[in-house]
């Protein structure tokens, strides 16, 4: 038994959640206010997908594309906690 569970239980109470995690969706509508991040990133991906070497990488675009859908995100998901 996983150790929330078990936890939970010891109080007599166990935890249910009917509603599916939003954070999936809110995230896919977000992801068009970030448009020009992604259009960095798949430059860089276009521009070292020839690269032989391995050193090449584009994580930092990656990282801003990400980071925009977060700010995007946070504020729609945390209204949905209160």
């Amino acid at each position: 038994m996983e150790a929330w569970k078990r936890n939970c239980s010891r109080l007599g109470t166990m935890v249910e959640y009917t509603e599916e995690d939003p954070k999936a969706q809110i995230e896919e509508d977000c992801k068009p206010h970030c448009v020009k991040e992604w259009a960095a990133y798949k430059a860089c991906a276009e521009r070292i997908k020839d690269d032989t070497t391995g050193q090449a990488h584009c994580s930092g675009q990656y990282f801003d594309f990400w980071k925009c859908v977060d700010h995007c995100a946070a504020p729609k998901l945390f209204a949905r906690l209160k």
